[in-house]
């Protein structure tokens, strides 16, 4: 009798996420983000790969991309910017100033642009550099806080721009996506600059009405039912942004700052810690598993990966670097905020699954993209660690 697939998903559910944990503590030993071991961990047991093998040799469907897998996914992705939204909300906007939102704002441009220009003097399509392009503008919150807090670095002065920067050019590619999510084929500057003008004006107006109305309805509920109010609130939110054309993690990333400006929002922050605890890594290792790994064995596509690997990280460290010294005035601690922004993470690879699951991007622009995010982060947060030493 065979088994039914919703049963084999959760046995497939719980051999990843044990497996990638696995892995993440014994790279954790080397200093390595725990993101490289769920990354891959999906590359290794993918249906391309090793998973395969073991489908073909027990002659059972277990390591299979189906439907419960992308929900698990998506569900994963979603608790991951809300999380990030609760974690900073608006402290991390205000500290940075004006400065800290230079420093997001060129750390973004700059790699889109001189990537973008890259990839498309190599004949990939206007959409696809787009997205590409995009994927190496925003800096892992997830892995530069990690470091931050495993490292204990809060009190070095480069931390407090770091962390208001990499909240701030979340928000920048957030803000590019769903312009590129709406039309990512644009046939003009002055279209593209309305449409980024009008994303804008949308934006703020959702995160000033959800920062006002949210807080205050939350605030007004027994303290008991506050996890479940602000569920409401996530989807909800989720649900009516994606019916404008915005993408679900601009919602959840919006949802999680305005639930942030609520009194009990400390009791909501404990209660997704523990979801993601169970589902964090899923989505991670989903983009691995999606991955096609005669793909990244490909020769060209791993020089294309390497180039724009080392476009991004020369490209993020040139915008970032001139504001961060304005700030610290001192050439040290520039550098190391500087190098703090090259890890790519979650907001590069959700950038590449919504651009592989619309079409837009081909597997090898996707392994593209897998490949550069796992080199800037491993050589990101080398070389950030390797600076702090100096105390800056």
């Amino acid at each position: 009798m065979p088994v039914e697939s919703t049963y084999l998903t959760l046995l497939e559910f719980s051999i990843l996420v044990t497996t990638a944990e696995s892995l993440s503590l014994i790279l954790a030993k080397y200093k390595y983000p725990s993101i490289v071991g769920e990354l891959l961990t999906g590359i290794a047991l993918s249906p391309y790969a090793l998973g395969g093998v073991l489908n073909a040799l027990f002659h059972v469907n277990l390591f299979s991309i189906n439907n419960y897998v992308i929900f698990l996914s998506e569900f994963s992705v979603i608790l991951l910017l809300f999380a990030s939204g609760l974690e900073h909300g608006l402290s991390s906007l205000r500290k940075g100033g004006l400065l800290g939102l230079m420093a997001a704002i060129a750390g973004a441009l700059v790699p889109y642009i001189i990537v973008y220009w890259y990839v498309s003097s190599i004949g990939i399509g206007q959409g696809a550099a787009s997205f590409i392009a995009l994927s190496t503008a925003p800096t892992s919150l997830a892995v530069v806080a990690n470091i931050i807090e495993r490292e204990r670095l809060h009190s070095l002065p480069s931390t407090g721009v770091l962390i208001a920067a990499a909240s701030m050019d979340d928000v920048v590619a957030l803000m590019l996506l769903s312009s590129l999510y709406a039309s990512p084929n644009a046939d003009s500057m002055m279209g593209f600059t309305l449409r980024i003008i009008k994303i804008l004006i949308l934006w703020v107006i959702f995160l000033a009405v959800s920062i006002i109305v949210i807080p205050r309805l939350l605030n007004r509920i027994n303290e008991y039912l506050m996890v479940y109010a602000s569920l409401i609130v996530l989807f909800g939110l989720v649900v009516s942004m994606v019916s404008l054309g915005f993408s679900a993690v601009i919602a959840s990333f919006i949802a999680g700052v305005a639930v942030a400006e609520s009194k009990e929002a400390s009791r909501v922050r404990a209660s997704i810690d523990a979801l993601l605890a169970i589902f964090g890594s899923i989505f991670f290792i989903t983009i691995g598993l999606q991955m096609d790994f005669r793909i990244i064995t490909n020769a060209t596509v791993i020089i294309q990966s390497l180039i724009v690997s080392a476009l991004a990280i020369a490209a993020k460290m040139m915008g970032v670097y001139p504001f961060a010294y304005v700030k610290l005035r001192n050439p040290i601690g520039a550098l190391t905020a500087s190098l703090g922004m090259v890890p790519r993470g979650e907001m590069g690879l959700v950038i590449a699954s919504i651009g592989l699951s619309s079409g837009i991007l081909d597997l090898s622009d996707y392994g593209l993209i897998l490949i550069m995010v796992l080199a800037t982060t491993i050589i990101g947060s080398l070389l950030y660690r390797r600076s702090t030493e100096f105390g800056f």
